[in-house]
């Protein structure tokens, strides 16, 4: 589906009806109805609700934050707005797990990553890079030159 302000009826229909067919097949609880998906939908701002990316315009997916496979619901309150690389990725993690990971390699804590680290007591942290971003940094490591930002700690001498 693309997301739009004014989304189609017909399509919002068969989306609900493929989640709700999904559910049944797995045994998972709860029954999704055309105005539960629509307002979930708007209330995303048009935005992955994972690693905060446009929607506007553009493919979307909803994703199960605890997905059924796991024992998630087929409620409203599970579903989250995604782009389709963030629900591809998630598959089947378990969802504090997607959520450190996708902040590790953005460094944006969405509203639903804040709640997932908050929920499960986890510390939201980044890893520092290795190697320095800036090529002028590993330059100045190097040769010890000036005019570096900042020395990156990772140092090899032969």
């Amino acid at each position: 589906m693309i997301y739009q302000d004014l989304l189609d009826q017909g399509a919002l229909q068969r989306y609900a009806a493929a989640l709700n067919s999904r559910a049944g097949r797995l045994g998972a609880r709860g029954h999704l109805g055309v105005d539960n998906l629509r307002d979930r939908i708007l209330e995303s701002g048009g935005r992955c609700e994972w690693c905060g990316a446009s929607l506007v315009n553009s493919e979307f997916e909803l994703d199960h934050v605890l997905s059924l496979r796991r024992g998630g619901s087929n409620v409203a309150a599970n579903l989250v707005v995604s782009c389709p690389d963030c629900n591809r990725r998630k598959g089947q993690k378990h969802p504090a797990r997607f959520a450190a990971e996708v902040y590790r390699e953005t460094g944006v804590e969405t509203c639903l990553i804040g709640r997932l680290v908050a929920s499960y007591g986890l510390q939201a942290v980044r890893q520092k890079t290795l190697f320095a971003d800036d090529p002028r940094d590993l330059a100045a490591a190097v040769d010890g030159s000036s005019g570096a930002r900042e020395v990156s700690p990772y140092r090899w001498i032969d």
